[in-house]
């Protein structure tokens, strides 16, 4: 019997080890719209916003947040016109998360997440963190590429690197 115990003991420690992500920068905290990745790194903090509460003053006033996450599950109503002016007056950046068509439909007027081409959009990327700077007029964008399903414990390290540096 303690060795079944034992043994079961050892599989949860495995099965428990691929949802790790070995992130060892600075503590962030990150608003998330959609849903919340399910993973462990004491460092990173997850807190679930609405996407109504998603608006230019919301943006501007907090500085409780290091960085913005939209999901799948959101995207079609994200793309909505009325939040491309959130989307470059934010100080802080997006992250489009698991979005083949990058950062274009949320931030460009008169198309959506679902009559943007994804042909024309598609660069190979998982994911695009998105920033604009008001005082320059300039966007950026980092694109972050998962080789393989095995590996999104260092997508979302590349990903919280380039946060930390933002």
């Amino acid at each position: 019997m303690k060795k079944v115990i034992f043994f079961l003991s050892l599989l949860l420690l495995v099965a428990c080890s691929h949802n790790e992500v070995s992130y060892d920068g600075a503590h962030l905290k990150i608003a998330v719209i959609g849903n919340i990745p399910e993973f462990n790194n004491e460092k990173i903090h997850f807190e679930s916003i609405l996407l109504d509460e998603f608006n230019e003053a919301t943006l501007r006033a907090s500085t409780n947040f290091d960085a913005v996450m939209i999901t799948t599950v959101i995207f079609e109503e994200a793309s909505n016109d009325q939040f491309v002016e959130a989307y470059e007056n934010s100080e802080m950046p997006i992250i489009f998360f698991d979005s083949p068509k990058r950062h274009y439909p949320f931030t460009r007027g008169g198309i959506t997440y679902g009559t943007a081409h994804w042909e024309s959009l598609n660069n190979g990327s998982h994911t695009t963190i998105y920033l604009y700077d008001v005082d320059t007029n300039r966007e950026d964008a980092w694109f972050f590429y998962l080789k393989n399903e095995k590996e999104f414990d260092l997508l979302y390290k590349e990903i919280f690197q380039r946060v930390e540096m933002l």
